[in-house]
């Protein structure tokens, strides 16, 4: 089934529900895991700042508080981790997994320093980041670490494992993170190439019969590491999670061709920062050349065609001031399934949420 749907419409417990939030700003994944439990994949707000997620299950009269097992911060990434610090407080019963490189002793005392000066355009996210750390510190609790091949979650007819990062790439990262911290009589200001994409974390969600498979912002040299791995857990997935907003820089074939079932199901949620945008014409018609089944959680939006006055941008320019719009309407994809037997999905788009193909010029 596809079409339509209001938000209110609470998962049976023998289903298995998977439900991308889209822009406004930034991505979350909610999944009920069967017998009203549920797990977050990141956060996102609405234009009112509230945590999308919380608002999400808010709205089928789920009570987060005993609710969510476990919330997983996949990077720190803006548009993935906006209202974290809220959704860890509301869940007061879940496990918060991120990856270990998010709480190394080096790691945080950077988030200290990017607090006084401006280093990164992902200050923002950085900083939302120490709020979660700060809280889950206050509460005296500590969290999950997420790496490649390692189960957090068993519960039943559940398992949730984390395909990434490897230990490679998170020694690679610590090493980048070490080049931000000042040295006596340092006055340099450039800062080195830091991606939080290097160890965003892949998660691999087994219910019953149904596979999903969440890709998170994993770029090309993560999901190779992957494929070669022999620990990683069996089966195709029928649900898809497409990563990095289906840039290219983010997608390998064999990932489709043998960690995925032919008619799976995709879902993605598109990206833009000033002139740039994903996915991009061609990334669109990729992935729905990969399956007839593929999902957006907003259309693009028109770019508007009158330029500002050039009095006007460099005085606003000067003065410090950023204008931004909303680009996209806010949109879910929700798809849901019985836990047995063998998976059959039904698909509901929210909102501004359609099919890939509507997108296609």
């Amino acid at each position: 089934m596809t079409g339509p749907a209001q938000a209110d419409s609470p998962p049976r417990p023998e289903q298995f529900e998977i439900t991308l939030l889209g822009p406004g700003y930034g991505e979350s994944v909610v999944l009920h895991i069967g017998d009203g439990s549920w797990i977050i994949v990141d956060s996102c707000i609405d234009t009112s700042g509230r945590a999308r997620p919380l608002q999400y299950l808010e709205s089928i009269g789920v009570d987060p508080t005993d609710a969510v097992r476990l919330v997983v911060a996949t990077h720190w990434h803006d548009d993935h981790i906006r209202g974290m610090a809220t959704v860890v407080e509301a869940c007061r019963q879940a496990d918060f997994c991120c990856a270990a490189a998010l709480c190394d002793r080096e790691f945080l005392a950077v988030i200290d320093a990017l607090h006084r000066r401006p280093l990164t355009r992902d200050r923002t996210g950085v900083r939302e980041m120490h709020e979660v750390v700060s809280r889950l510190h206050d509460a005296g609790t500590r969290p999950t670490f997420a790496s490649a091949n390692k189960r957090l979650l068993a519960a039943d007819d559940c398992e949730v494992w984390s395909l990434s990062p490897s230990d490679s790439s998170f020694q690679t990262f610590l090493a980048s993170v070490g080049q931000l911290l000042p040295t006596a009589g340092s006055t340099t200001t450039r800062v080195p190439h830091l991606s939080p994409n290097d160890i965003a974390i892949a998660l691999w969600v087994r219910v019953g019969d149904a596979i999903a498979l969440l890709g998170s912002d994993l770029e090309r040299k993560g999901w190779f590491e992957i494929l070669g791995s022999t620990a990683r857990p069996h089966g195709r997935a029928t649900v898809f999670k497409v990563p990095h907003h289906g840039s290219q820089d983010a997608d390998v074939s064999d990932v489709w061709a043998t960690m995925l079932t032919g008619q799976s199901y995709a879902v993605l949620t598109p990206w833009r920062l000033g002139g740039h945008q994903l996915p991009r014409d061609a990334d669109a018609r990729r992935i729905a050349g990969r399956t007839p089944n593929a999902y957006i959680t907003a259309k693009s939006p028109r770019r508007a065609s009158k330029r500002r006055d050039r009095a006007v941008a460099r005085t606003l320019r000067e003065s410090g001031i950023v204008l931004r719009s909303l680009a996209f309407t806010a949109g879910a994809v929700r798809l849901r399934t019985a836990i047995r037997p063998p998976p059959s999905w039904s698909v509901e788009t929210l909102g501004g949420a359609c099919r890939l193909d509507d997108i296609i010029t």
